[in-house]
């Protein structure tokens, strides 16, 4: 059912766990008392050698759930539970569960078997959690890097604003795992200690695993709070630079956080702090401190909290805007922890102590392999306006491109790639996912050259898929094998995000704009192009290409449209 879309989105309740606690308060005591749960962790399961993680401990085990699975529902419940007056009926078949998380169950990947565990699919621990609550809507997925937490955060408001749906379940869980933890230290990008961010002797993230949940609603009778906090607005953009580096300029980041602004129809200033991605890379910190300045919000106050609870991937940025949630309500600013010393060219505002100060107002950001990056702003409501959206877009579609089989791929992709002329010879290097996406997009705009009329900032790619990006998980793990963790490459660690062959397309086409991948469960795949359209239609493009883009094995399928706002 589809109803009249609303003005505001409210946070209704949320729940938080982590190695700091299982519970929100519990983690937020610990951070309150400056302690962290990242730990030296020696195992041998994780890797070869020791390393400063977070990681949950001593946990009881449940013998039919994941322990992925039985965070998950452990952590709605804890939500729901502040809830319990309006979860009724109504409320079950008028909820859109949409789960962030960049890996989920990958654990069960094993190199060689030739039929694959039902839990390796992204779309498998979502569908055991909707299910586990009855939700009666099919849930999404949405596997966006390390921008995943905030992007579900931002398509979320936006389905219930454009009337899709009444409430949403966000759901950002990931494991600290040994296919992670290989791939991140083929990058050399994992830290000698616990992550110090944006300070001088900063050297590298810090791993961590989470489980946040935040329930958004569109009815303001079931949130409790005299003056609930609501999501003002958010956007998404893409570097169309690089794959595994962030833009040096800091652009796209700017952009998504201008945009954010606008959307929420207020002034930078009106910003009391920034709850940054920060995640204590070389490169990182640098593009963030220049996106702030670049957004005109150099006077604002910023921070990071993965020194408390490590870099937990799809989990960050829904764990971290609960953070963001408490502070506000409790009129507290937390500090960088173990920050000293500025490490960035440009200065930007960073403490390492605790404040106290009213908050009424933050911006919460995140970037991501594949040159993605995100902003999402929050705000009490009694100082919120309504959102600036554009009105919800209405899509013509210019041409279609389709491409699928069940053998020959290598011959087929490559012949594609001769009859449009293609000379990027990096597109022989890319994986196989990326390039069924790149040539399916290159066909659509070469078919309809007056795409380059849009301005960059004003494309933007939507796609899904039932896989993720299997095929070079597979390739990963048979990479590592059993026992070798320093033979995982870089060149097949970053395919095995499913939004990088957006970043492909990004860069080849210079698509600036939004940029987000969904995966669905099998059944959703003729729904699959209506929901994309939808999430599209309040994110300001001008063009889009929507559509399937899958493949694993030689088996692949591709459906994408290109579609002008009308």
């Amino acid at each position: 059912m589809v109803r009249k879309g609303v003005n505001k989105v409210f946070v209704a309740s949320y729940s938080l766990s982590s190695p700091l606690g299982l519970d929100t308060e519990e983690n937020m005591k610990a951070i309150t008392d400056y302690k962290s749960g990242i730990k030296l962790v020696e195992e041998a399961s994780l890797f070869c050698k020791p390393m400063y993680a977070s990681k949950i401990f001593g946990e009881h085990t449940d013998p039919d759930l994941s322990t992925l699975e039985r965070r998950s529902i452990f952590s709605v419940q804890q939500a729901l539970n502040l809830l319990k007056d309006f979860v009724d009926e109504d409320f079950l078949k008028e909820t859109q569960l949409i789960f962030s998380t960049t890996k989920g169950d990958v654990t069960f990947l094993e190199s060689g078997r030739e039929i694959l565990d039902s839990r390796v699919f992204l779309n498998h621990t979502a569908k055991v959690t909707a299910n586990y609550f009855k939700l009666k809507r099919e849930p999404l997925v949405v596997s966006n890097a390390c921008i995943s937490g905030v992007n579900a955060v931002v398509s979320a408001s936006r389905l219930i604003s454009s009337g899709y749906c009444k409430h949403a379940i966000i759901v950002g869980a990931d494991l600290l795992s040994r296919f992670v933890v290989t791939g991140f230290q083929s990058f050399h990008s994992i830290s000698t200690g616990p992550c110090i961010p944006y300070d001088t002797k900063r050297d590298g993230l810090t791993l961590g695993e989470a489980v946040g949940v935040i329930v958004l609603t569109g009815d303001r009778a079931i949130v409790s709070e005299e003056d609930p906090i609501v999501v003002e607005g958010g956007a998404i953009s893409n570097d169309a630079n690089h794959l595994s580096a962030p833009s040096r300029t800091g652009d796209g980041l700017a952009e998504a956080m201008s945009r954010s602004i606008t959307i929420a129809g207020i002034k930078a200033e009106e910003i009391d702090f920034i709850n940054a991605h920060g995640t204590a890379t070389l490169y990182n910190d640098e593009m963030e401190a220049k996106a702030i300045h670049l957004a005109g919000l150099s006077g604002v106050a910023v921070q990071s909290l993965k020194p408390y609870w490590g870099h937990t991937l799809g989990a960050s940025g829904v764990i971290e805007s609960i953070g963001c949630f408490w502070q506000m309500k409790n009129s507290m600013l937390f500090g960088t922890k173990g920050y000293t010393q500025s490490g960035v060219p440009m200065e930007i505002k960073v403490n390492a102590s605790h404040e106290s100060r009213v908050l009424k107002r933050c911006i919460k950001t995140a970037s991501g392999f594949g040159g993605c990056n995100a902003a999402v702003i929050y705000a009490f409501d009694s100082v919120s306006g309504n959102s600036r959206y554009d009105q919800p877009a209405n899509w013509r579609e210019l041409s279609r491109f389709s491409l699928s089989g069940t053998d020959g791929f290598h011959d087929i992709i490559r012949d594609w790639n001769r009859r449009l002329e293609n000379t990027d010879l990096k597109f022989f290097k890319m994986d196989d996912l990326s390039k069924l996406g790149y040539i399916g997009v290159l066909k659509l705009l070469k078919d309809n050259p007056e795409f380059s009329d849009i301005l960059p900032e004003k494309r933007g790619l939507f796609f899904g898929n039932t896989s993720s990006s299997l095929a070079s998980d597979i390739r990963h793990v048979a990479a590592i094998g059993a026992e070798d963790d320093l033979k995982a490459s870089p060149a097949i660690f970053v395919y095995t995000l499913p939004n990088v062959v957006l970043g492909e397309i990004c860069i080849k086409n210079k698509f600036k704009g939004e940029n987000t991948f969904f995966v669905f469960n099998p059944s959703e795949k003729i729904n699959a192009t209506e929901i994309l359209l939808r999430n599209a239609s309040l994110s300001g493009m001008e063009l889009v290409v929507a559509g399937w883009c899958d493949l694993i094995g030689e088996k692949y399928d591709l459906n994408i449209g290109l579609y002008k706002k009308v």
